[in-house]
């Protein structure tokens, strides 16, 4: 039988019984002495309800004395944003509010408001661990701080019937006192949130006896009402009563039971259909209910996995069953939930949400055991290449192959005793968060990091040429929270890669002080003076007669504030943030306008070459802007070489090559800096719109070595085939010259030739050179 027939059946008629023989027992008794009686105990159960609502109200008030008596409040505001002071000071309140309450298990909150009502410190007492600042707290806490007023109170209806009371304090945010008068400006407002439990176990209380709900009313002193005694009142506290309404129908009911003979035949027959209706219902209805109710406790309180499959055709059977297969679903979906909120997408390593989970929680273990923590961050050097050339499924398969090394790393024998975890920040960041006893633990993880890069990096189809640069911040020398260790491991992975990148760095004074460095740079770039700070430097180079026949124009910048600041400081720092142009700008008009002059007395056939921005040719621009100043200046064709650096996988990018072209196509020369340093393929060169290119000083020294003197010849004649023109730099003896001229290099430059000069030095040089018959 179905739990709806068992209730039909059996409650239906015995509850018409019991309604019936009630009904009778109320016309019969009618008696004003059973209205008082009625009236005097309702009075009584508002009085008491009203002392557990002044009780708990109190709690407020004492917990914000108690907190402005002590240094707790002062401790808080100067440790308010440092994770482990707050952390100490919460666990100080908490003990506090405890010696309040004693043993009593209410609901407490505390919570912080600057002056224009902005939440900065929630505390609360309750089992939810996730608790948050209610959405009605900084409306009460504006209230009170623009109204000017030094304290106030109000009780708050939730959704949910219950009813909080709140206490508000404002202090002066320097002397934590309550204030003269108070102000926006400097003063903070603490409420006390007492959540009326017992309270509202009284209003539960009296509206399961009278069949209505208490009202609190909120009644202005001056309202003059009509007296009405079947509404009985108490004030909770000023303006504000607590009513409930003794109903005619409450009161037959109750008169039921006092007059006549028949009471003692209702008293008998009441307590037996009462007895015989719970037991039938509690057997029947009730105790299936209460036993699904206590699983589902056990499992809320994770004390077990899932309820136990309920066996059985009713419908709480049927609703037990539905819910046992609910849950395990939902349970399996919310770890999955978890587990995707955490975890990389691509390597499925831990990303940046559970980086800092585990290094907040590392760095309190430490800071309990006296023990270190370190932030190593990790930048894949050159990541931009592989995903320009390779496409970007070959830029994730490196990723994921990085991510498995840094895994087996840490789970190798030399780290595995450490507590440790590798994240994914973002792009080609990775993070590894380390808890060690002694500092050289951090520095060979870091090195075998470094070497895990060493020659390139494979993975299943691809050699890539990507190195890892690696910056180290440790716990408690380099910072004692996470943000300013994080702050100090990038700046540590950014010197790493400033220094020639493959490497590691930990971070140190010296560091911090060349990132200020580089800060300042960054600012004197953004007013510096041009035509009073820049000068133009002219380094010759000649052929293989010893005729100069060309100059390459050569930046040098002077810093009244910073002293002499050297291309290598402040060019990379001008492409990063944008001030090239300007630069760029001033090189290209004073070489421009000097041009003639340097013709005059080197003659005509000299052409000047001109380093441009790797960042410039990425904008279409550009071309269009060094033309006209071309035009502007009227430069001859040919006359004008522009360098460009062999920067890796510069030439993959379409737009670049464009722009190249368009220049070419203006009469400008095209060179290619520092070759043999960088990535670009020899063969590839026959696509590039390249009219020369000059060897670096390395690969010119390297070819000039007994060891490779064979390889010399044929790199030249590769770029002869190519019609590609070879400039050979970093020429220091006579000797190197010879070999490189007899190789067929077509020009030279070095410091045996001549070093960089100004304008006036030139001249003066060129004529001693041509005395001296060179």
């Amino acid at each position: 039988m179905t739990l709806t027939k068992r209730l039909v059946l059996l409650v239906l008629p015995i509850l018409l019984i019991g309604v019936l023989v009630a009904t009778v027992g109320v016309y019969r008794i009618q008696t004003d002495t059973l209205t008082e009686v009625e009236q005097n105990r309702l009075d009584l159960k508002l009085l008491q309800a009203k002392v557990e609502f002044e009780r708990e109200a109190n709690i407020s008030s004492d917990i914000i004395s108690l907190l402005m008596e002590g240094e707790t409040l002062v401790n808080f505001t100067r440790y308010v944003g440092q994770d482990i002071r707050e952390y100490l000071v919460t666990q100080r309140l908490d003990f506090l509010i405890n010696d309040v309450l004693g043993d009593q298990r209410i609901r407490v909150s505390l919570t912080v408001f600057d002056g224009k009502g902005k939440p900065i410190y929630h505390y609360e007492r309750s089992d939810n661990p996730f608790s948050d600042v209610p959405s009605f707290l900084p409306n009460f806490a504006r209230a009170l701080i623009f109204k000017e007023a030094t304290e106030a109170q109000k009780i708050m209806f939730m959704k949910d019937g219950r009813h909080a009371y709140m206490y508000g304090k404002a202090i002066n945010s320097s002397t934590f006192i309550s204030p003269v008068r108070p102000s926006m400006d400097d003063s903070l407002a603490i409420v006390a949130t007492v959540y009326l439990e017992s309270f509202d176990q009284k209003l539960n209380e009296l509206k399961a006896e009278y069949g209505n709900a208490p009202m609190i009313v909120n009644r202005t002193a001056n309202l003059v009402e009509e007296p009405d005694s079947s509404f009985r009142k108490v004030t909770l506290y000023p303006s504000f009563e607590l009513e409930v309404e003794l109903t005619e129908q409450y009161l037959r009911q109750a008169r039921t039971y006092l007059v006549d003979w028949m009471i003692a035949v209702a008293f008998v027959l009441g307590v037996g259909i009462t007895g015989l209706l719970l037991f039938l219902i509690r057997r029947f209805i009730i105790l299936p209910i209460e036993t699904l109710d206590q699983q589902l406790t056990l499992v809320m309180d994770e004390r077990q996995s899932n309820i136990q499959k309920p066996i059985g055709e009713d419908e709480v059977s049927r609703l037990g069953s539905k819910f046992y297969d609910l849950y395990d679903q939902l349970h399996e979906n919310l770890r999955e939930s978890r587990t995707l909120a955490v975890t990389d997408a691509l390597t499925k390593l831990p990303n940046r949400t559970r980086f800092q989970e585990f290094a907040k929680r590392a760095l309190i273990r430490a800071w309990n055991r006296h023990s270190h923590v370190s932030l190593i961050y990790i930048d894949l050097d050159n990541f931009k290449f592989v995903n320009d050339r390779l496409g970007h499924e070959a830029g994730d398969e490196l990723l994921q192959h990085a991510a498995r090394s840094f895994q087996e790393l840490l789970q190798s024998d030399t780290h595995r005793n450490q507590s440790s975890l590798v994240s994914r920040l973002a792009g080609d960041e990775f993070a590894i968060v380390l808890a060690h006893e002694s500092l050289d633990e951090r520095l060979t993880l870091a090195s075998n990091l470094v070497a895990l890069f060493e020659g390139g990096f494979k993975t299943e189809r691809y050699i890539t040429p990507v190195s890892a640069s690696v910056g180290i911040a440790s716990y408690p020398n380099d910072g004692e929270d996470l943000r300013e260790l994080i702050a100090n491991a990038d700046m540590a992975m950014y010197h790493a890669k400033r220094t020639g990148k493959n490497r590691f760095a930990a971070y140190s004074h010296t560091i911090a002080r060349e990132a200020r460095r580089v800060k300042l740079i960054e600012d004197a770039l953004k007013f510096v003076n041009c035509d009073e700070e820049f000068s133009l430097m002219f380094m010759p180079f000649v052929d293989a007669d010893r005729h100069i026949k060309g100059l390459e124009v050569l930046l040098r910048w002077y810093s009244p504030e910073l002293g002499q600041i050297t291309p290598d400081e402040f060019v990379p720092i001008a492409e990063q943030t944008g001030s090239y142009t300007k630069i760029d700008d001033w090189v290209f008009r004073n070489a421009f306008s000097q041009l003639t002059t340097l013709q005059e007395f080197l003659g005509e056939q000299v052409v000047i070459a001109i380093n441009i921005s790797a960042g410039e040719l990425g904008q279409a621009s550009f071309a269009d802007r060094i033309i006209n100043l071309k035009r502007e200046f009227n430069v001859p064709d040919g006359s004008v070489e522009l360098e460009i650096t062999e920067t890796f996988g510069y030439f993959a990018v379409e737009q670049v090559l464009s722009v190249l072209r368009d220049l070419r196509d203006a009469g400008f020369r095209i060179s290619i800096d520092d070759f043999g340093i960088g990535y670009t393929p020899l063969l590839q060169m026959i696509d590039y719109p390249v009219d020369k290119v000059k060897f670096d000083k390395e690969l010119v020294d390297r070819l000039t070595d007994q060891s490779y003197h064979l390889l010399m010849e044929p790199t030249v004649e590769l770029c002869h085939i190519q019609h590609i023109k070879v400039t050979a730099e970093g020429i220091e003896n006579k000797e190197k010259f010879e070999l490189l001229k007899e190789a067929g290099c077509d020009y030279f430059q070095g410091y045996s030739i001549a070093q960089p000069m100004a304008l006036t030095e030139l001249r003066q040089w060129y004529q001693e050179y041509n005395r001296s018959g060179a």
